[in-house]
């Protein structure tokens, strides 16, 4: 893979900036996934499940480095989980949005203001 020890610092680097960034952009996006009656029971139940991975993630991390696997590898095995996160990600089609609920009032508010004059 790499073997410049400055490169591989900040291809992580920027792997937990990412990971951080997406974190902040999830939460707003399934408030908006789900109905506004249980966007907060969806908010809380993803970010309970994202705790079990940071949990998880550094126990994983130390059996896999325990294994005497190459670390530039041991980074292999996160990676490619989080490729398929982030293509289900791009899967995902939005339900309830706000915005399209405000364009449809906006849109039966002109028109109900057009018939009354």
């Amino acid at each position: 893979m790499t073997s410049s020890l400055i490169l591989l610092y900040v291809l992580i680097a920027i792997g937990g900036a990412c990971t951080v960034g997406t974190q902040n952009l999830v939460n707003p996006y399934i408030s908006e996934f789900y109905p506004r009656e249980i966007s907060t029971t969806g908010v809380g139940v993803t970010v309970g499940v994202g705790r079990i991975g940071a949990f998880l993630a550094p126990t994983i991390i130390g059996l896999v480095l325990a294994t005497s696997i190459a670390p530039q590898n041991a980074f292999m095995v996160f990676a490619i989980p989080s490729v398929i996160g982030g293509i289900a990600f791009l899967l995902v089609q939005e339900k309830y949005g706000s915005f399209d609920r405000l364009k449809a009032d906006n849109a039966s508010a002109g028109q109900a203001n057009n018939e009354a004059v």
